[in-house]
C-alpha cells in the first residue's frame, strides 16, 4: 500500500496499492456497529461496483520503483483525484469509471489535494517543485 486515507464521511478507507489499483474498504450498518462508521470492533469489507471496474492509475512509461504516487480526495466522497507516477485520473468514487486523466509527465505529480470549498479546483504538486492549479470546470491547468 503506498497511500492510505480515511474518507471525509468516516465510513471507509481508500487505499492506492504499489500496482497503481484503488482499493475501497466500507463498514456496513449492523447490531455491532449501528453508526455504520469506521471502528476497531467491526472490520471493513472490500467494496467494489458491480461493474467489476477497477479504478486503475496510468503508469506507462514509468518505472514504478522510482515514481511517488499520490492521491486526494473530495470533500464529500464522490471523486478521487490520482497519479502513481504516470498521467493524473480522476476517478467516481460510486462507479469508479475514470472521469479524465491529464498532464502526462514529466514533470510527474507527487501531491495532489482539492480546494477546500470548490471540488473542481485541485493543486497539483510536481516533482520538479512546480505547483499547477487544474479547473476541472474547463479542463485548464495554471501554474504557480
Amino acid at each position: 500500500i503506498s497511500r492510505l486515507i480515511y474518507t471525509n464521511s468516516g465510513n471507509a478507507i481508500l487505499a492506492l496499492a504499489s500496482n497503481a489499483i484503488h482499493l475501497l474498504w466500507k463498514w456496513q450498518r449492523s447490531e455491532r456497529n449501528s453508526s455504520g462508521k469506521a471502528t476497531a470492533s467491526v472490520s471493513p469489507q472490500l467494496w467494489q461496483p458491480s461493474s467489476g471496474i477497477l479504478m486503475t492509475n496510468d503508469v506507462a512509461e514509468t518505472n514504478p520503483e522510482e515514481s511517488v504516487s499520490c492521491f486526494a480526495l473530495s470533500k464529500n466522497d464522490s471523486y478521487v483525484m490520482s497519479a502513481s507516477g504516470g498521467k493524473i485520473s480522476l476517478f467516481n468514487m460510486m462507479t469508479f469509471k475514470t472521469m479524465t486523466t491529464f498532464m502526462p509527465p514529466p514533470p510527474a505529480a507527487t501531491f495532489l489535494a482539492f480546494h477546500p470549498q470548490d471540488n473542481n479546483i485541485i493543486a497539483i504538486g510536481m516533482d520538479d517543485s512546480t505547483i499547477q492549479i487544474y479547473n476541472v470546470r474547463v479542463d485548464e491547468v495554471n501554474q504557480l
